[in-house]
């Protein structure tokens, strides 16, 4: 999976946690995975990391995270939840995606 930042693309792999590697939850769709990111960028935020940090660390842009944190100082960590799809349906799911 990759982003483009600025002009140069990253490239990033989801790696879950050791205690979720192992269990019998079925796979973080993309929505899915784009809030949980989301939520951890909040969890930091609250902890005073830098920006360029949580980049890092959720694995997106650099740009994003100034986005998300003023999101989040607007309205609360509820304004960064995943709202419900608006427009035309997808015409590939999460499985033909990958």
């Amino acid at each position: 999976m990759w982003w483009l930042c600025g002009w140069e693309p990253i490239w990033v792999a989801y790696q879950p946690s050791p205690s979720v590697a192992g269990s019998s939850l079925p796979p973080l769709s993309r929505p899915q995975l784009a809030e949980a990111r989301r939520v951890r960028a909040v969890e930091l935020f609250e902890d005073s990391v830098s920006n360029a940090d949580i980049a890092t660390a959720v694995g997106v842009c650099a740009e994003s995270v100034p986005r998300w944190r003023r999101v989040w100082e607007q309205g609360g960590a509820s304004a960064l939840r995943r709202r419900a799809a608006t427009g035309r349906p997808p015409k590939l799911d999460d499985a033909q995606t990958r």
